[in-house]
């Protein structure tokens, strides 16, 4: 199943397992470089696909680059500063949904 169908019409379990919503603070990225920011989402499995978007803009060159469950209930975000500078992101909402 393509992730467009799964976005549109749910899985085969007729939706997403989890979705809501997560407070993500970036720490200070340094120029061209990459950190992990770690939540907790309870229920969370390593076996779901995750999609996430972020409720509001990022700050010009930050950009999620990957989102996915490392450990069971810990939802990670891998956040890029693309720029030729440090940046340290304001904490922001994002919505996420995981699939089986």
């Amino acid at each position: 199943m393509s992730w467009k169908k799964m976005m549109l019409d749910g899985d085969a379990g007729g939706g997403p397992a989890l979705k809501g919503t997560v407070a993500v603070d970036p720490p200070n990225i340094t120029k061209a470089s990459t950190e992990n920011v770690d939540v907790s989402v309870s229920g969370l499995l390593t076996t779901h696909k995750v999609y996430v978007q972020c409720q509001s803009d990022l700050e010009n060159g930050l950009v999620c680059i990957s989102a996915y469950c490392p450990t069971n209930g810990t939802l990670r975000f891998r956040i890029s500063n693309w720029s030729s500078a440090a940046i340290d992101g304001a904490q922001r909402t994002w919505a996420y949904q995981a699939y089986t």
